[in-house]
């Protein structure tokens, strides 16, 4: 699929390709790309007071934001991989029952 044009908002992180702004009209919007925030982090429980129950969050160390164009978004195997990085939470629960 051709890039539309526009002003280039940065490159994506698969394929390298220019990613555009979306792109809006009276009738149709074009998105030419998706940020996900992510980083590094771990699994960190608040505790309550006796009246509240504790929550468990990811406490970030670091921010990374990886950009994907549309096209290779279209991809599963493109879509795993970030749906792993939005999910760090997911894989460290997964090595705490491990252990």
């Amino acid at each position: 699929m051709a890039a539309p044009e526009g002003r280039v908002e940065g490159r994506c992180e698969t394929c390298g390709r220019p990613v555009f702004a979306t792109r809006h009209t009276r009738t149709d919007y074009r998105v030419d790309y998706y940020t996900l925030y992510s980083g590094h982090g771990e699994v960190t429980e608040l505790v309550g007071d006796e009246r509240t129950r504790g929550q468990t969050y990811v406490r970030l160390y670091d921010r990374f934001d990886v950009t994907t164009c549309a096209d290779c978004y279209r991809r599963p195997e493109v879509r795993a991989e970030r749906e792993r990085r939005f999910r760090p939470e997911r894989e460290a629960a997964a090595e705490t029952d491990d252990a």
